[in-house]
């Protein structure tokens, strides 16, 4: 699985160095853990495609520091539709108490219910499934979460709230459990530099384990628009509340590429 996982990442990046893009993606529309979780209802235009790739690292309180390495290809299949398929490898250690495991397969739809008004926010709905294909993985995960999105002049403000129902879980382990993020991102240099976008979130969530602690974290990042079609992207964040083995520091860094 890990030689498949690095030949897919291989395979991909090579395509962002030697294919011509011809789809302009924007810094300032945000997508899940590029670089944070808190994401807009917004998909990307009919028709386009994309690949995100990244890099990061997670320093728990207890444990050893593990790597992890995400990649996801998006495609906008029908006005307000996006799909996308993607997985996420870890390092060792590569035992992770959560129900997503090394080189698990994911397929997700976002889609946009309205456009943002003066009045109303945009609102949004995204579904995500992860397979169990990667190590010691077992069951079928469903995550749906839902997306708002209000802007007042530069500033925009996100809410998402998600629940994930869990299979094959052991009787210490929830079947499902709730995510919220609430976030911000607003462009630097703005009206004659709109190249940067900053971002910040704070979120919370139920852990996986029953009557551990929930938890509770903030993270901070940047997007930034390096040519019409590539959009780099770094972010740090903590989890300040929850159990014992909780990431006391994570980063990440990615790319984002149309086509």
């Amino acid at each position: 699985m890990r030689r498949l996982l690095a030949c897919l990442g291989a395979s991909l990046l090579l395509s962002i160095t030697m294919l011509a893009p011809t789809g302009a993606i924007d810094h300032s529309n945000l997508d899940e853990d590029r670089p944070l979780r808190v994401e807009d209802p917004y998909p990307i235009a009919t028709g386009e495609l994309a690949v995100e790739a990244g890099a990061g690292l997670r320093v728990p309180r207890r444990g050893d520091t593990q790597g992890l390495f995400p990649i996801e290809l998006l495609y906008g299949a029908l006005p307000n539709l996006q799909l996308s398929l993607g997985t996420t490898a870890f390092t060792d250690p590569q035992k992770v108490d959560e129900p997503i495991k090394s080189g698990d397969f994911r397929v997700s739809a976002l889609y946009n219910l309205n456009q943002e008004t003066l009045r109303l926010p945009a609102f949004g709905i995204r579904i995500t499934a992860h397979f169990p294909t990667g190590r010691n993985s077992a069951g079928v995960d469903v995550r749906v979460k839902g997306l708002i999105t209000k802007s007042w002049r530069r500033l925009s403000v996100h809410f998402n709230a998600a629940h994930e129902f869990l299979s094959e879980t052991q009787p210490t382990e929830r079947r499902g459990r709730h995510q919220f993020v609430l976030g911000a991102s607003v462009p630097v240099g703005a009206p004659k530099y709109t190249r940067t976008t900053v971002l910040g979130d704070f979120f919370a969530g139920q852990s996986f384990r029953r009557g551990a602690s929930e938890i509770v974290g903030a993270e901070f990042g940047v997007r930034h628009q390096f040519t019409p079609w590539t959009v780099l992207d770094a972010g740090v964040g903590t989890e300040f509340a929850g159990p014992s083995d909780r990431s006391n520091f994570f980063a990440t860094v990615g790319v984002s590429t149309g086509f």
